[in-house]
């Protein structure tokens, strides 16, 4: 059974090794319905990354910035906290920040890191509060826009696809609250992009095949979908829609519901774009899902 993230433990443990610091949960709303009726509960500090922008009303998908702990006391509830161990695991919707900032300056900090300017002067909203968007962010930056984006706290913790907690030290010194829209260039873009190929891969097979897939465990199935992806480029592969129809073939072929036979007839349809063999070849009773 995949384990739950303890967020009170992780807190309490930031707490005690810098208690004159404030530690805060930086929460996406859209991949955790429900959140701001959880923080009623009790005297709970938060604010909306959204505030005073054109996107306020849109709360329901917002970034949510909550005090968790301040002048060597967690401040967050219990009950939000058993709310968040249950659905902010595997949601890739929770990140942890550490900073000497107050809410509203943290608040208004990573407010103006929302925004980006891609290759070509085109402005968009940078996603950084989804964990997966700000682990790709982490290897695409240089060394100087790391220390810019980075400023605002002493470390940065989210949960990555396995569902595991990582962290990022800010190793550059002081807190610079101030900021530019990250510029990156069309490398940086294309990097970006093609990380977030992995997660569309498993969102497919989650609704496509979902209780063939959850047969792996969850902290699994991001190293699964990896391993596909490579498999898959290595047989010339290239798109997301064949990358994803490997991977399913492949889950079909390790569960044992596919023999080599139908396996290595299946990779032929996909490499010659032949879908339409492909399907009838999934469903004339080969495969058994």
């Amino acid at each position: 059974m995949s384990k739950c993230i303890d967020f009170r433990g992780i807190t309490a443990k930031l707490l005690e090794s810098r208690p004159e610091e404030n530690i805060f949960l930086l929460l996406d709303h859209g991949g955790l319905p429900g959140l701001s009726k959880q923080l009623q509960y009790g005297s709970t500090e938060w604010m909306s990354l959204f505030d005073r922008t054109k996107e306020e009303s849109a709360l329901a998908v917002a970034p949510i910035l909550v005090l968790a702990a301040s002048g060597g006391e967690i401040r967050l509830s219990r009950i939000v906290f058993d709310w968040l161990k249950q659905r902010g695991t595997y949601s890739s919707s929770v990140m942890m920040l550490v900073s000497s900032l107050d809410l509203t300056g943290l608040a208004r900090g990573l407010g103006t890191r929302l925004h980006i300017t891609l290759a070509g002067g085109v402005e968009a909203m940078l996603r950084f509060f989804d964990p997966r968007v700000f682990e790709s962010l982490l290897n695409i930056l240089t060394r100087e826009q790391k220390e810019v984006f980075l400023g605002v706290a002493s470390s940065w913790h989210y949960v990555d696809r396995s569902g595991r907690i990582a962290q990022t030290t800010n190793k550059y010194g002081a807190v610079n609250p101030a900021s530019k829209p990250v510029l990156l260039s069309q490398e940086q873009e294309d990097h970006m992009l093609a990380a977030s190929e992995i997660d569309q891969i498993l969102s497919s097979l989650r609704s496509s095949v979902p209780n063939l897939f959850s047969e792996i465990p969850r902290e699994s199935q991001y190293d699964f979908v990896s391993e596909s992806v490579i498999e898959a480029r290595s047989k010339k592969l290239g798109s997301v829609l064949q990358m994803s129809l490997y991977a399913m073939i492949r889950l079909f072929y390790v569960k044992g519901i596919m023999s080599m036979e139908v396996y290595e007839k299946a990779i032929e349809y996909l490499r010659s774009s032949d879908v339409n063999n492909l399907k009838i070849l999934l469903n004339n009773g080969e495969v058994n899902i």
